[in-house]
C-alpha cells in the first residue's frame, strides 16, 4: 500500500468553496489527527478519501485524490445512526461481513473480535435504537473494524463516549496501528488523551490544510490533558423548580434509577455526568414526560402528570442529542422564523438574532438546507433555536458535540446573553468538561442506579 495523496485539490459544495488547492500526503501506517473550527471541511476530507464525495454531493473543481489501489477503507460517521442498516449490533456485523464475502466459518470469530474491540460484547443483541449515543458510536467502530480496513477514518469518534471507554478505544487504536500498520485519519475538537497516540497533527483553516510541527503538535495536545470542573453543593435554602419524590426508572426489567428524592435549583445550571448507557438521556425523557416512571416529578410544586402537555411544554424544552431530530423545516431561515414567531424570550428580536448568527459563524446561511450543515453548525443552530423559544427549563442532551473551543466559548456566551432578559434553569448532559468550569453551578453524577450531587474539583 502507498500513501494517500491530495494533489491541487479544490472542492465546492453548493457553490461554496470548502477546500482550496490542497497538496497533502497522508503517510501510510501513521495516525493523522485533523483539527479546525466547526464547518472548516474536516469531514469533507474524510468523505473524499472514503469515495462518498463527490459521488453523493459537491464538486471537485480542480485536482485529484489518489487512494492506494485495492485499499480497504472503513469510516465511522459523526452521527453513527447514519451507517446502521439492521436492528442489533450482531445482525449489523453479520450483514457487513457477508457483504465483504468473508467465509461463513470465519464470521463468528470476526464478530467476537469486533465486539471486543469496541467493548460492546454486552450490547450484541440489544436493539441499536435503544442504545445511548456513546454506545452507538462504539458499535459503529466495532462494525467498521470487523471489515479489517487498511485505512480507518473516524469523524468525531468520541463525541458522546464516556472517559473510560475513550481511554479504552484510544489504546485499541494504538494497538491496531502498531500491530497491523492501519492508517488512521480522524477528526476531533476535544483533544485530551491523543498525546498517547503521537499523531501527525493537521490544521484546516479557511480551506487550506497544513501540518503542524512536532513542537506545535505537542503544545496543542498538552493543552487539553486536564478536564477540571469545580462546583458547589446545593443547599436547602435555594429555591427548587423540579423535584423528584421517590422517582424510579426502568428499561424493561433493568433498574436505571432506584427510588430517588432530589431537587433541581431554579435558574441555575446543573451538569449531569455518568458512563454511557447508565440512563442519563432516559432521565431527561422522564422529566419531559416522554416515558413512564414510578414516583412523582413536580414542576413548581405541581405534579407534572396533572399539567396538560401543552402547558408543560411551554415551560420545558428538550435539546435532543441528535440535532436532526430537532429541525421542523427545510432551511436555516425557516427554522429561525418559526423560533422567533414562538419565542418567549424578550431578548431575541431580529437584530439580536442576526448578532447571534454572527457570533456563531452562521451568517449568510439562511437559505441553506439545515441537513447540509456540518455537525458543529447544526448544534449551534439547534441551541440558538431552543434559546429563542425561551422555556423556563431547558434540558440539553450532549449540546456541545462537534464544537471547537472557540465555538463552545461563543455558545456559552450566547446562553449567558439570552438569560439577561429571561433567566432559565439548564440541565446539561455532557461528557466534555473542557471549557465548562465557571459556567456550571452544580454537578450531578449518575452511576449504579443512583443520582448524587458532588462538590469540589473534579476531572473527567
Amino acid at each position: 500500500m502507498t500513501n494517500i495523496n491530495f494533489k491541487n485539490l479544490s472542492f465546492n459544495f453548493d457553490d461554496q468553496s470548502i477546500l482550496k488547492n490542497i497538496n497533502t500526503e497522508f503517510k501510510e501506517g501513521k495516525i493523522h489527527l485533523l483539527t479546525g473550527v466547526s464547518g472548516s471541511g474536516k469531514s469533507t476530507i474524510l468523505k473524499l478519501i472514503a469515495g462518498l464525495l463527490p459521488k453523493y454531493g459537491g464538486k471537485i473543481v480542480t485536482g485529484t485524490v489518489d487512494i492506494p489501489t485495492g485499499a480497504q477503507v472503513g469510516m465511522v460517521f459523526q452521527d453513527p445512526l447514519m451507517q446502521f442498516a439492521l436492528n442489533t449490533p450482531r445482525h449489523e456485523l453479520e450483514f457487513t461481513l457477508e457483504n465483504c464475502q468473508v467465509p461463513t466459518q470465519q464470521i463468528p470469530a470476526r464478530i467476537n473480535r469486533a465486539l471486543n474491540f469496541g467493548n460492546v460484547q454486552s450490547l450484541a443483541n440489544r436493539l441499536i435504537s435503544t442504545l445511548s449515543g456513546g454506545q452507538q458510536q462504539r458499535v459503529a467502530l466495532a462494525v467498521t473494524m470487523a471489515m479489517q480496513p487498511d485505512i480507518l477514518l473516524l469523524d468525531e469518534p468520541f463525541a458522546n463516549v464516556d472517559e473510560a471507554n475513550r481511554q479504552f478505544i484510544l489504546k485499541q487504536l494504538r494497538h491496531i496501528n502498531n500491530d497491523y500498520h492501519t492508517t488512521i485519519i480522524m477528526t476531533d475538537h476535544d483533544l485530551h488523551g491523543y498525546q498517547q497516540l503521537q499523531p501527525i497533527v493537521w490544521r484546516l483553516t479557511n480551506g487550506c490544510l497544513s501540518q503542524l510541527s512536532v513542537k506545535d503538535s505537542a503544545h496543542l495536545l498538552q493543552k487539553d490533558i486536564n478536564q477540571k470542573l469545580t462546583t458547589s453543593l446545593p443547599t436547602s435554602e435555594l429555591p427548587a423548580i423540579i423535584n423528584f419524590d421517590h422517582l424510579s426508572i426502568k428499561r424493561g426489567h433493568q433498574n436505571l434509577l432506584l427510588p430517588t428524592n432530589l431537587a433541581f435549583i431554579k435558574n441555575k445550571t446543573t451538569l449531569v455526568t455518568g458512563p454511557n448507557g447508565i440512563g442519563k438521556s432516559t432521565l431527561f425523557k422522564a422529566i419531559a414526560r416522554l416515558l413512564k416512571y414510578k414516583g412523582t416529578i413536580t414542576y413548581e410544586r405541581t405534579n407534572i402528570q396533572k399539567l396538560s402537555p401543552g402547558k408543560y411544554y411551554r415551560h420545558l424544552g428538550l435539546v435532543f442529542q441528535h440535532a436532526n431530530d430537532q429541525f421542523l423545516n427545510v432551511t436555516v431561515g425557516e427554522e429561525l422564523a418559526l423560533a422567533l414567531k414562538t419565542s418567549q424570550n424578550p431578548y431575541f428580536n431580529h437584530q439580536q438574532v442576526q448578532s447571534a448568527l454572527k457570533l456563531l459563524g452562521l451568517t449568510g446561511r439562511e437559505e441553506q438546507i439545515v441537513y447540509s450543515l456540518s455537525g458543529g453548525q447544526k448544534k449551534k443552530l439547534q441551541i440558538l433555536l431552543m434559546l429563542m423559544r425561551g422555556q423556563d427549563i431547558l434540558l440539553l442532551d450532549e449540546p456541545f458535540t462537534g464544537l471547537d473551543p472557540v465555538s463552545l466559548k461563543n455558545v456559552l456566551q450566547l446562553i449567558k446573553d439570552a438569560q439577561t432578559k429571561k433567566p432559565q434553569t439548564l440541565l446539561i448532559i455532557s461528557h466534555q468538561l473542557n471549557g465548562l468550569d465557571g459556567f456550571i453551578d452544580f454537578h450531578l453524577k449518575m452511576n449504579q442506579q443512583q443520582l448524587k450531587y458532588v462538590g469540589g474539583s473534579h476531572e473527567s
